[in-house]
């Protein structure tokens, strides 16, 4: 019935549907001007805390919110505070700091350096889930005082993870729309931190309220029509079927699994509709 000839390597794009696609096509854009700022950023972070198939919590502790454009809006903030020199990334994380520094040098969990930020995935790239040491790696963060940083881009795709972000060491996260809606053409997400920094470009954005409410004004239509997890209740079943029928092995992402022997990472976008 399935055929291994539509797995995508090493590309792990996001899943689509036909839902997601008339969405595109009804959407005419009105007058948006006297979209709500606030009521947006309550509307978007309680719509992310309504995932019925991760167990996620923590997020009280967090109370600076603030609107992005994606989780790569995220990092690239983050690197241009710290310089990509200046943050510690793992090896197999985001693809994307290997292009901004082909001589990247990685962190380990031996090597987590004292007072240097570290930002990662979680859920992670390379291991499609929650990384396997990140209980060890987020002790020495505290132990170190590294201040941790969360991209969850792959949070809205992802099940069965459970997670407390409420821990010492982790000062910041972000989730977007693009894996949960394949969004990626409406950029559009939320980070949270513990403390709101007044000179940071994303707060300053926030402040003067200039992102986009184009963007919002769509974020809002898709909030409205489909729930954070649509994807992964719509196509967990057939998932695994396919993964079985297969012989691949299921990971926590909706639209990535892996080869038995967990060599080889595959995007599964082309056997949904």
């Amino acid at each position: 019935m399935y055929s291994k000839d539509k797995l995508t390597h090493p590309q792990m794009p996001p899943l689509d549907t036909s839902e997601f696609n008339q969405l595109r096509k009804d959407i005419l854009i009105p007058d948006v001007r006297d979209l709500n700022y606030k009521e947006f950023k309550n509307q978007i972070e309680s719509h992310f805390r309504k995932t019925s198939v991760n167990h996620l919590k923590g997020f009280e502790a967090f109370t600076s919110h603030d609107i992005i454009l994606g989780c790569q809006h995220y990092i690239d903030n983050l690197i241009s505070k710290n310089g990509i020199g200046g943050i510690q990334i793992f090896e197999h994380d985001y693809g994307y700091y290997k292009k901004v520094c082909p001589d990247i040098t990685y962190t380990t969990l031996k090597n987590l350096v004292a007072g240097k930020p570290l930002l990662m995935a979680m859920p992670f790239p390379g291991h499609l889930g929650i990384h396997r040491q990140m209980r060890e790696i987020l002790e020495i963060c505290t132990d170190k005082c590294i201040d941790v940083h969360l991209d969850g881009s792959w949070l809205t795709s992802a099940f069965d993870i459970e997670f407390d972000f409420d821990q010492t060491c982790i000062k910041s996260f972000a989730m977007s729309f693009s894996k949960a809606y394949n969004l990626h053409w409406n950029k559009i997400g939320l980070r949270w931190s513990r403390v709101c920094d007044p000179t940071d470009s994303i707060t300053i954005l926030n402040r003067s309220e200039a992102i986009a409410k184009t963007n919002l004004y769509v974020a809002n239509r898709y909030m409205q029509e489909f729930g954070i997890d649509h994807l992964v209740v719509k196509y967990k079943t057939q998932y695994l079927d396919i993964c079985k029928e297969l012989k691949l092995r299921p990971s926590n992402i909706i639209h990535a699994c892996f080869s038995m022997d967990r060599k080889f990472l595959y995007g599964m976008k082309n056997f949904f509709n």
